[in-house]
């Protein structure tokens, strides 16, 4: 079901709204990641006492850390990040996909303070598990696994929160729980490829809000074949 969800995920990106909104996510991605890079790269050099060649050096490598660092902890702000834009999308794909729906209401969920609670906390859980990430194996486990439940939880209340109410959503969530979180686990995978990882954001919207409905058991649209 997953690899069927994700299918018709990277189908609705060619969709003619959500493609207008896939570019202005990519503008937002790169001017953030940007700034994030910037900071953390920043924040490293400081700590950097050598000067002359050697601190160059040292200062090269340090940026290159915080670039590196900030590739793997920005898809926990992909939440802030989609926010602007997610209403819009599911709306563009349920009319596209699930036409007899009627509208949605306003989620009961997403908001700017929420989300940037939670990225706080998804990257809390991340600088706490940093010892496991020395060890590749151990650590590409664990960054997946986490991240997939994090992202998977906090999409799939964005898809649920437009149509459910808390108890309901609840009660989807924790009956779906590892569907969410290998759908989750997807997403954060997405997130780490590059070119990929710009339509990572929008693929989440798209893939939870299919799960939802599947879910739901909401019946989609029927493609019938030529005669």
């Amino acid at each position: 079901m997953i690899i069927k969800i994700l299918a018709k995920s990277l189908h609705n990106l060619l969709l003619p709204g959500v493609l207008r909104l896939f570019l202005l996510c990519i503008l937002a991605y790169v001017l953030s990641w940007s700034i994030l890079a910037w900071v953390l790269s920043a924040f490293i050099s400081s700590y950097i006492g050598v000067t002359g060649l050697d601190g160059l050096i040292f200062h090269v490598i340090g940026g290159a850390g915080g670039m590196l660092i900030a590739w793997f902890l920005f898809p926990l702000l992909y939440p802030i990040l989609i926010s602007f834009f997610d209403d819009n999308i599911a709306m563009i794909i349920e009319r596209k996909d699930y036409p007899e729906l009627p509208a949605a209401t306003p989620p009961f969920w997403p908001t700017i303070m929420h989300d940037v609670i939670f990225s706080l906390k998804a990257i809390g859980l991340n600088i706490l598990c940093l010892p496991f990430y020395i060890f590749p194996p151990i650590g590409v486990f664990v960054y997946y696994l986490l991240n997939g439940y994090l992202l998977g939880t906090q999409f799939f209340r964005m898809a649920a929160g437009r149509r459910v109410n808390v108890a309901t959503a609840r009660a989807m969530e924790s009956n779906a729980r590892w569907s969410i979180i290998m759908t989750g686990v997807a997403i954060s995978f997405c997130a780490t490829i590059p070119f990929l990882n710009l339509a990572a954001p929008i693929i989440g919207v798209a893939a939870m809000l299919h799960l939802f409905h599947a879910l739901r058991g909401t019946p989609a649209q029927e493609v019938l074949p030529p005669r």
